[in-house]
C-alpha cells in the first residue's frame, strides 16, 4: 500500500464573496514542505487558478517541482477558474459557489482547459493529476479531464453525499457520492482512460467496517432516522472516517484508518487537506499559532508511523501510473 498526501493548494479566503482574493497561506507553506522532505514525503499541490497568477507561488513551487520532492496537479474552483458570466454562480467569486458539474458541458470543458494552459505556463508542467473544488465531479468531467490529457482524478469522497449542499441557485447541488467505496477503478471512454483514486474516506467502527452493504444504509438515511441520529451521537460521530487532519483528529485515529485500509487491502490511501489551513487563523479548524503546532506535532507523528508501518509515499501520479 502506498500513501499520497494531496494539498488543495489555494486562496486564503475563498468564501468570502466579492473580496479580493488573498494568498498569503502560500507564504507558510516551506516550513511544511520542509517538514515533509525530513521524512520523505512527496506532497501533491493542487493548485488553482489565483495561485498559478501569484508570482510567489510560482517561484516556490516551481523550485519544488524541478527538485523533484513534489507533483503539481490541478485544483478547478469554478468560481476563481475563467470564464465567467454576468449571472448568478457564474461570476468571478460569486457568492454562489457552483459545483463544476453543475455548469453546462461546454463552460466547465473551457474552464478545464484554462486551467490546465495556466498550470502548464506558470509552472512549465504539464499537470496529471486533478481535484475538483466542493468535490464536484461526475463522467462530463472525467471525459473532460481525458481531452486534457489528464490521468488521474481524485475528487471522489466515499460515503457522502453533496446534493443537499447549494451551488448554483436553482441548481441540483454537488454530486451524490454515497454509494462510491475507497477502492481505486478507471473511467474508461472512447476518447481513452482516466483513474480515479478516492479520498480514503471509510467507516471504521464495528458494525459499519465489517459490511459496505450496512454502511451504505446507515449513511443513506442517517439524517432521516431519530434512532439512526441516535447511534450517529453515542457511537458514530466521527463516521465516516476521513484521512484528514482535522483540529480534533488524533495519532490513534489515523492509525485506525491506516489499519483499515491494509485490512480492506487498498493499493493507496489518500490524505487531503487545504493550503490554508498551514497558516493560523486562515481556517476554523486551525484558529491560532497552538491549532498549527498541534497541526504539526500530528503530522509528524503520522510520517513516523508510516516509515514503522513501511509505508511508502507517492505522488498522484505516480500512483496512477502503478495502477
Amino acid at each position: 500500500m502506498d500513501f499520497v498526501l494531496s494539498i488543495d493548494t489555494e486562496a486564503d479566503n475563498q468564501w468570502n464573496p466579492g473580496c479580493d482574493i488573498s494568498l498569503e497561506n502560500i507564504k507558510f507553506i516551506p516550513r511544511f514542505q520542509n517538514l515533509c522532505n525530513k521524512y520523505h514525503i512527496r506532497p501533491t499541490y493542487l493548485v488553482t487558478s489565483e495561485v498559478c497568477n501569484d508570482n510567489f507561488a510560482k517561484d516556490l513551487l516551481s523550485e519544488y517541482f524541478s527538485l523533484n520532492v513534489a507533483e503539481v496537479g490541478a485544483h478547478l474552483h469554478s468560481w476563481t477558474t475563467p470564464p465567467f458570466q454576468d449571472k448568478d454562480g457564474f461570476r468571478f467569486n460569486d457568492r454562489n459557489h457552483a459545483f463544476i458539474t453543475e455548469l453546462p458541458v461546454e463552460i466547465m470543458n473551457e474552464k478545464v482547459r484554462i486551467l490546465t494552459d495556466q498550470i502548464e505556463t506558470s509552472f512549465g508542467i504539464h499537470p496529471k493529476s486533478f481535484r475538483s473544488g466542493r468535490y464536484g465531479f461526475d463522467e462530463n468531467v472525467a471525459k473532460s479531464l481525458i481531452e486534457n490529457s489528464y490521468i488521474v482524478d481524485s475528487s471522489v469522497t466515499p460515503y457522502t453525499n453533496w446534493s443537499t449542499h447549494p451551488g448554483i441557485p436553482g441548481g441540483v447541488g454537488g454530486p451524490d457520492f454515497l454509494d462510491k467505496k475507497p477502492w481505486t477503478y478507471k473511467y474508461h471512454f472512447d476518447n481513452g482512460t482516466l483513474v480515479e483514486i478516492p479520498i480514503t474516506i471509510l467507516p471504521t467502527e464495528f458494525p459499519l467496517n465489517k459490511s459496505d452493504r450496512l454502511a451504505e444504509y446507515y449513511f443513506r438515511n442517517v439524517n432521516g432516522s431519530i434512532p439512526l441520529k441516535v447511534l450517529r451521537k453515542l457511537i458514530f460521530r466521527n463516521q465516516p472516517l476521513w484521512f484528514r487532519p482535522f483540529n480534533w483528529m488524533n495519532i490513534a485515529l489515523l492509525d485506525e484508518l491506516v489499519g483499515e485500509s491494509i485490512k480492506k487491502q487498498l493499493p493507496v490511501i489518500v490524505m487531503m487537506f487545504h493550503s490554508s489551513e498551514l497558516m493560523p487563523g486562515s481556517s476554523k479548524n486551525f484558529p491560532d499559532e497552538k491549532a498549527i503546532e498541534n497541526l504539526y506535532a500530528l503530522l509528524e507523528e503520522f510520517f513516523i508511523l508510516l516509515q514503522e508501518k513501511s509505508i511508502s509515499s507517492v505522488t498522484l501520479t505516480e500512483a496512477a501510473n502503478k495502477l
